[in-house]
């Protein structure tokens, strides 16, 4: 699973909204729903920063098998 598609998993298990971390980036709700959707890769600092916004450590999208 990418990176993309195990945050996109994190944040509709917790009910996230887009545009509550495109508020809280300050990246635009179209990049965050084509990162979401696999329509652009997700560069490190926005993730970074994504993760930041929503106080995750960036580690729990690790994948395991690797």
């Amino acid at each position: 699973m990418y990176i993309n598609e195990r945050l996109k998993a994190y944040v509709e298990e917790k009910g996230i909204k887009q545009a509550y971390i495109a508020r809280k980036t300050g990246l635009t709700a179209d990049t965050i729903s084509k990162i979401m959707n696999g329509n652009r890769r997700i560069l490190a600092d926005e993730f970074l920063t994504i993760c930041r916004a929503l106080d995750i450590d960036p580690n729990i999208f690790r994948n395991k098998s690797a």
